[in-house]
């Protein structure tokens, strides 16, 4: 999957004008489909960066973030009174601006 993956990415990324946004997410827990596939990204391609995602821009909790602003969900990050509705699937996300 990761291969498929980072060839949609290098087509989404060819589309871009400089200054666009490229959000790139994946339903994954696997590291290679989430922050892995995006540092060979950034490492092949200087010509975009990483834009941090801030919590309440989302409506996410600050512990849903990376360091770095990389979005992270995990299956114990939901929390409510009523056992069953406990819980979210795992998420990534980065976003990514073509800056030249």
């Amino acid at each position: 999957m990761a291969a498929l993956q980072r060839v949609m990415l290098a087509h989404a990324a060819s589309l871009l004008r400089p200054l666009g946004l490229l959000v790139y997410a994946t339903c994954s827990l696997e590291p290679e489909e989430g922050a892995m596939q995006i540092a060979a990204f950034l490492a092949a391609r200087p010509d975009f960066e990483l834009v941090p995602i801030i919590a309440p821009e989302i409506g996410a909790e600050a512990d849903w973030l990376t360091p770095r602003g990389e979005l992270r969900t995990l299956m114990f990050h939901v929390k409510h009174p009523m056992p069953g509705l406990s819980g979210i699937d795992g998420f990534y996300a980065a976003r990514l601006r073509r800056i030249s």
